[in-house]
């Protein structure tokens, strides 16, 4: 198994091998949450289970560039990271689920369906770390609980902040509750270094193949597909490009909009529009040059904070 951390006892005494249905690991930032979730994805994936990796944080994605959350199915009895097998992405619009809790909470139950339409038995769900409940962020985990009926939730925290939402859930015959404390070697990351990393991710996405800068723009002509919420396309601004059953096929950033024509230039990874139905505008700006981003709506020029 390729661990980067020291891996506690607790995490090897785990008897993966009873683990079925989705297994939800929730904390707050900075406590190990990827690593844990990461370790025990290859522990099933060693066990010749047929698991899938749901990567549930916006900001600090691990399976795809920020903004969207995303699904990936591993290959039985490969326990490599990422996965191998089939992927899928939602666009949630923004780095923090703050705002975006619907859109999280409906492409989470997408990906969730197309794992389980792939014969998949386990999922293993590293959700986003937002927990602060002055931000609705133990709201948001009890919906994401009542949603996907996880069979177990991993809860990793450090002084108690989980336990108004694992109470009731410690009584309940539906779901087990396993604490875990925070990983010793968790990294930590603040606010510049998670910008930082969120620019990188966005940096690698668009790309080019050859190194040579950004993909060449693709124009769409948006009056002949839906456009969610409305054409309110502006500079920079980032949105999806999204198949019929609402899965993200590729991000795109505005480079260009004209409205009497009803088209609009992206840079983005497709070189075609086959098979887009629809472009599903965000809250997000990203620099195309530094590919450091802010909210749409923000009065400043600073990075959008996330709660990876």
């Amino acid at each position: 198994m390729e661990t980067h951390v020291e891996v506690p006892r607790a995490w090897e005494q785990l008897a993966v091998e009873r683990l079925r249905g989705t297994l939800l690991v929730i904390g707050a930032p900075d406590v190990g949450k990827t690593t844990f979730a990461r370790y025990l994805y290859q522990r099933l994936c060693e066990a010749a289970r047929c698991v899938a990796y749901l990567d549930g944080d916006p900001g600090q994605s691990t399976l795809g560039p920020p903004a969207t959350i995303g699904l990936s199915v591993g290959v039985r009895g490969d326990a490599a990271f990422p996965p191998k097998g089939p992927s899928w992405r939602s666009f949630v619009g923004a780095v923090s689920p703050q705002g975006h809790m619907l859109p999280l909470l409906v492409g989470a139950s997408r990906l969730e369906r197309a794992a389980r339409a792939q014969g998949v038995d386990t999922i293993v769900y590293d959700t986003s770390g937002l927990v602060d409940p002055g931000q609705g962020g133990l709201a948001l985990k009890q919906a994401e609980i009542d949603l996907l009926r996880p069979s177990v939730v991993f809860a990793i925290q450090r002084a108690g902040e989980l336990e108004s939402l694992l109470v009731p859930l410690r009584w309940s015959s539906s779901v087990r509750v396993i604490d875990l404390c925070p990983a010793p070697l968790a990294r930590q990351r603040d606010v510049a270094a998670r910008q930082a990393h969120r620019a990188e991710g966005f940096a690698r996405y668009f790309a080019s193949p050859g190194g040579g800068g950004t993909w060449p723009v693709l124009m769409v002509d948006w009056g002949r597909l839906a456009v969610y919420p409305a054409p309110r396309f502006v500079l920079h601004g980032l949105l999806a490009l999204e198949d019929r059953d609402g899965y993200t096929l590729g991000l795109g950033i505005v480079f260009d909009a004209d409205f009497r024509e009803k088209r609009v230039e992206l840079y983005t990874p497709l070189n075609s529009l086959a098979g887009v139905d629809a472009l599903r505008l965000g809250d997000l700006i990203v620099d195309p040059r530094t590919f450091r981003d802010h909210r749409l709506l923000a009065k400043h020029s600073g990075g959008a904070a996330d709660s990876g």
